[in-house]
């Protein structure tokens, strides 16, 4: 679910805006956002490939970050972020327990790939790891929340990427 952090708070990695207090804003990716923008300009670094590629490319991935985004706190809206009192399991929860942060890296490579960015491409996996580990903070929480209710949503719906898209994967790996 990616929705509430220890003690009923917001994430330790997140921040939020005002009214959207649903929209978690995952400081890793915020923080990798700009440092990428900052090293763009003293050093600039665009990756390689046909402009025109990188680009559809990348729309591609930042439109389906925004729209998982805002799917997510729109199946989220039930629940306040600061005193959760359900686990949202539907509509993109209902594939990933963490569709919200999904959106984030998605929309930031795209963002790097629409910018024609290296460093903030190159800080995607660096902020996913840093989400990654307050998300297994977040996962107890939710464990003594919820209890069986959420072992048993952990056991069915993977932590980020559905599984189609698993399946997709072994299936390449053949």
């Amino acid at each position: 679910m990616g929705l509430s952090g220890p003690g009923g708070a917001p994430p330790r990695g997140a921040t939020q805006w005002g009214g959207l207090s649903n929209v978690p804003l995952p400081v890793p990716y915020l923080l990798g956002i700009a440092a990428a923008v900052w090293l763009d300009h003293r050093w600039p670094s665009a990756p390689t490939g046909p402009r025109y590629v990188q680009r559809l490319i990348g729309w591609s991935l930042a439109v389906t970050g925004v729209r998982l985004i805002g799917r997510s706190w729109t199946a989220a809206i039930p629940v306040k972020l600061t005193n959760p009192v359900l686990l949202v399991t539907s509509g993109p929860y209902a594939t990933s327990r963490n569709p919200m942060y999904l959106g984030w890296a998605l929309l930031q490579l795209g963002t790097g790939l629409v910018r024609g960015s290296r460093w903030m491409i190159a800080a995607v996996p660096v902020a996913a790891a840093l989400v990654h580990r307050d998300v297994r903070g977040e996962e107890r929480t939710l464990e003594d929340a919820f209890g069986e209710e959420f072992r048993r949503y952990r056991a069915t719906v993977p932590r980020y990427l559905p599984r189609q898209l698993s399946v997709v994967r072994r299936r390449a790996a053949w």
